[in-house]
């Protein structure tokens, strides 16, 4: 039977924040889930797991398929395929000397997932990497299409997809609520936007041991780095699995609701976790978003996407010219990931990291992830915001705040606050 399923007004957002006008600058809104290691990997065995992967796994086989409301996901009747890259050392610390993190995956000609193997012939460092549209799958999905391909190079049973809700409704069934509409009324962590160039880069870091409050320390970080060149509020958006409102759902798909966190560099840890527990109790996470005051998100699937980029584009260009935006970033926090469960057919895995996508309307893109003896923290930032060693301080300060915390420093300013005002002496 073919397989057929209406397009969510989410994805097909994102479908229009593809840029395929020039391949040296071409980008698309792309999850990219890097395992770095060594090796002598069986290249045949791997490639072989890729495409037994891509055939339990329907939603790895997605094409677009009809115009505006009537847009779908069809089955592409293509599995994904591994391909071998050569030549290029890349060190996977940054986006430097690695063009193909940039490749286009357009859902409108083939599947909107692949998967690269990056061979270091002079390091000895290899990356195997799963690149996936974000309007095909969000981070979650994306490793769920991982482990499947280590099944299969493990010849366990394949677990398969047994569900292609669309976010919406998932998050329809949890509640009714749209979320509240918020302006372009915060700046930027790394202050006002610089020159007219609309890419971005990222910088990974790896912080050797095991810490505490990660993604609070993070984002009380990002709080303290806009504070030095702003005094207007912070506000900083946390991606939030909907998958924990049915456990039975297995899917690849792009099924993530949000939180919108109000902190400052007074935040305490405590905080934070407060806040994130009465936003969770009050289903603020499963209420979809209000786009451009639009009051249901269903109005999008009669847009045409070249409108809809149009309008991104003209959005890009105001807040580059006001400084002002809609969060001061969005951090995305995947968790503990077992490194070892990812070594298999000659390929020893050291470490495994999530890239952000690239959204041109972004001011910081953060993720997360907590290996073995380690954290991952890879940092996403325009040009526009990352000129002069920006990107650089700013990524120094976020992992700075994740080693050392924040606690410290809080009360010593609440101290200082609470003193008395000291008695003049006498004359």
């Amino acid at each position: 039977m073919t397989f057929k399923r209406k397009l969510s007004p989410t994805e097909r957002f994102y479908i229009s924040c593809d840029d395929f006008n020039a391949e040296e600058t071409a980008t698309c809104v792309v999850n990219q889930m890097v395992l770095e290691g060594q090796g002598d990997i069986d290249i045949a065995a791997w490639q072989k797991a890729v495409t037994q992967a891509s055939e339990s796994l329907q939603g790895t086989r997605f094409r677009l398929s009809g115009k505006l409301g009537f847009s779908h996901w069809s089955d592409a009747g293509i599995t994904t395929q591994l391909e071998v890259i050569r030549g290029l050392n890349w060190d996977g610390m940054s986006d430097e000397a690695a063009p193909f993190l940039n490749r286009p995956l357009d859902v409108k000609t083939s599947t909107g997932c692949e998967v690269l193997l990056v061979i270091g012939e002079a390091s000895g460092k290899h990356h195997i990497i799963f690149r996936t549209h974000h309007a095909v799958m969000d981070g979650r999905g994306t490793k769920t299409f991982a482990d499947e391909v280590l099944r299969a190079l493990r010849q366990q049973t394949l677990q398969g997809d047994n569900s292609f809700v669309r976010d919406v409704d998932l998050a329809k069934s949890v509640t009714s609520l749209p979320g509240d509409k918020v302006s372009d009324t915060v700046a930027a962590p790394t202050g006002v936007p610089l020159g007219r160039d609309f890419g971005s880069s990222w910088l990974r870091r790896t912080l050797p041991g095991s810490y505490k409050q990660v993604l609070a320390n993070a984002g009380i970080s990002v709080a303290k780095l806009a504070n030095i060149y702003s005094d207007s509020p912070v506000r900083i958006q946390l991606p939030v699995d909907l998958r924990m409102h049915d456990t039975d759902i297995v899917s690849t798909g792009n099924l993530t609701g949000g939180l919108l966190m109000q902190v400052s560099p007074m935040t305490t840890t405590a905080d934070w976790a407060k806040q994130i527990r009465l936003k969770i109790a009050d289903l603020e996470h499963a209420r979809m978003p209000q786009f451009a005051g639009i009051p249901t998100l269903n109005v999008l699937n009669w847009v045409p996407l070249n409108w809809l980029k149009k309008f991104n584009d003209k959005l890009a260009l105001k807040r580059q010219e006001t400084g002002q935006y809609r969060t001061s970033g969005i951090i995305s926090n995947l968790g503990f990931l077992k490194v070892d469960e990812y070594s298999a057919a000659g390929f020893n895995c050291t470490s495994v990291f999530f890239i952000p996508p690239y959204f041109n309307t972004t001011a910081l893109f953060l993720v997360l992830a907590g290996n073995k003896d380690s954290v991952e923290v890879i940092l996403r930032i325009p040009h526009q915001l990352s000129s002069n060693g920006r990107a650089e301080h700013a990524l120094s300060q976020i992992c700075h705040g994740i080693c050392y915390g924040h606690e410290e420093h809080v009360a010593q300013v609440a101290s200082i606050k609470n003193q008395a005002q000291p008695i003049k002496q006498a004359s």
